[in-house]
């Protein structure tokens, strides 16, 4: 599958572009990873760990902020264009993508 839908976000695997109601958003790397892996684990509480073994390099040592920043740039960016957080921050544990918004 080279296209991931949802809602109003296009995901193109191939070129690593996200279109959000049409439009072109830039995403770094590893912010196209991380959404990437967001949309497709939907609905699912993802640990930080989690995200840090499945985004990242299984073998990278690095602190579990790295995911906040990264999920902080990319709220950013979604708000910009849809002004809704998909994202929900689950405390002390890591992350969701909401599938109900």
């Amino acid at each position: 599958m080279d296209i991931l839908d949802f809602k109003s976000f296009t995901l193109d695997l191939v070129s690593r572009k996200l279109f959000v109601s049409g439009k072109y958003i830039y995403l770094r790397n590893k912010e196209f990873s991380l959404l990437e892996y967001f949309i497709k684990n939907i609905g699912k509480v993802l640990s930080r760990t989690r995200i840090l073994e499945e985004v990242w390099d299984r073998n990278i040592l690095c602190p579990t902020n790295t995911v906040d920043v990264h999920v902080s740039s990319l709220r950013k960016k979604i708000k910009s264009c849809k002004n809704v957080d998909f994202i929900r921050t689950v405390p002390c544990v890591g992350y969701v993508f909401e599938k109900n918004y």
